[in-house]
């Protein structure tokens, strides 16, 4: 099992509704990772604090099916997402601000087709040194131990992108130069849905087909 090296977190409520994420301070990894003791998945995720100057400093990462893969129940398992970071190196504390943008492969709500759902973010999370103990409760600051050598931040990057993803699988499509939409289904609803009321969606589709 892969041990998370972040110290007690109070990030946001997504992060402690997965307990298991955290459970004993181990990532739960799929059984062939559990049988390759040696492999780390997420070792490029890590940053060495220690070993970083005061100041400003830009991170690049992408996320793919090899790194979804490893969190159990992901609600994204075929994609692509890009990540970029800036962290902020103070004396006290860290402040780390994530682009995120992106696509999950995803069946349309709307018309069943397979498309790619964008993915579009920002978050910032800080990270102060010492104990939670004593402090103001907040869901954007975790803590770490100032002996900590380096910040694991795979599960971030897993929870920003999963709170990246849209409330239903749909996006304005008709704005493609070559919609993914199952026009059958788009006509079958347009046939038998309300007869006085237009649908914007398949009016601007009409048009590019």
């Amino acid at each position: 099992m892969w041990k998370v090296p972040v110290s007690k977190s109070r990030f946001c409520p997504f992060v402690k509704n997965l307990a298991w994420l955290f459970k004993n301070g181990n990532l739960p990894l799929q059984p062939i990772f559990q049988k390759t003791a040696a492999m780390d998945p997420f070792s490029a995720f890590s940053i060495p604090i220690q070993g970083l100057k005061t100041g400003m400093h830009r991170f690049e990462y992408t996320l793919d099916r090899e790194f979804f893969r490893h969190f159990e129940g992901s609600p994204i398992e075929e994609g692509k997402v890009e990540v970029a970071l800036q962290l902020d190196k103070r004396p006290s504390m860290l402040i780390l601000d994530f682009v995120i943008n992106g696509y999950s492969h995803a069946e349309c709500d709307r018309c069943t087709a397979p498309i790619k759902l964008p993915l579009q973010d920002e978050r910032q999370l800080v990270v102060k040194y010492g104990d939670a103990d004593g402090e103001d409760d907040s869901d954007e600051v975790v803590f770490l131990s100032r002996e900590a050598s380096a910040l694991q931040i795979a599960p971030y990057l897993y929870e920003f992108s999963i709170l990246a993803l849209p409330i239903t699988n749909t996006y304005n499509c008709q704005d493609d130069p070559n919609p993914p939409c199952n026009f059958e289904v788009l006509k079958f609803l347009e046939e038998n849905g309300d007869p006085g009321k237009s649908n914007p969606v398949w009016d601007a589709l009409n048009g590019l087909k």
